[in-house]
């Protein structure tokens, strides 16, 4: 998932990129995509972010909507450095279905390893996949995001 709908640093009154937090607009929109995921079955058994605060935000709207599940910082995420090697140590590390929370454009490049093809994601757009043991990967959905 991309963090939702952010304010600018200087609409927000703040000094760095990292600090910029959800508009009004972007609280509801991600409390809406994690809806969404939840009446489409989905139960993530940890929420994976970005420490940047949109991020964080993002992550703990869908955490109200999936009581119980841990929100965990994954600094990697901050930053587009290399997110296929991520996407392949987030999901080799995975005990359960898990939320990633991330920015454009590194949350849309982290599909590439599983489906040959990068995306790109709106504010608060996710792409759910399955991943089975044997490498198979199938799309189960999406919401705000097209390929690239």
């Amino acid at each position: 998932m991309r963090h939702a709908n952010a304010l600018s640093a200087r609409e927000a009154g703040v000094n760095s990129d990292g600090e910029r937090p959800l508009s009004e607009t972007g609280l509801k929109e991600a409390r809406e995509a994690a809806e969404e995921l939840s009446g489409r079955g989905f139960r993530p058994s940890a929420i994976i972010t970005s420490p940047l605060r949109r991020a964080m935000q993002t992550a703990q709207q869908a955490a109200a909507i999936f009581p119980g599940t841990d929100i965990s910082p994954e600094p990697g995420l901050a930053s587009a450095a290399n997110p296929a090697e991520l996407s392949r140590a987030l999901v080799k590390d995975a005990r359960g279905p898990i939320l990633v929370v991330g920015h454009h454009p590194s949350i849309g490049l982290m599909a590439a390893p599983f489906l040959g093809k990068a995306f790109s994601f709106s504010t608060a757009g996710f792409l759910r996949l399955a991943i089975a043991g044997d490498g198979k990967v199938t799309v189960l959905d999406s919401r705000g995001c097209e390929e690239l």
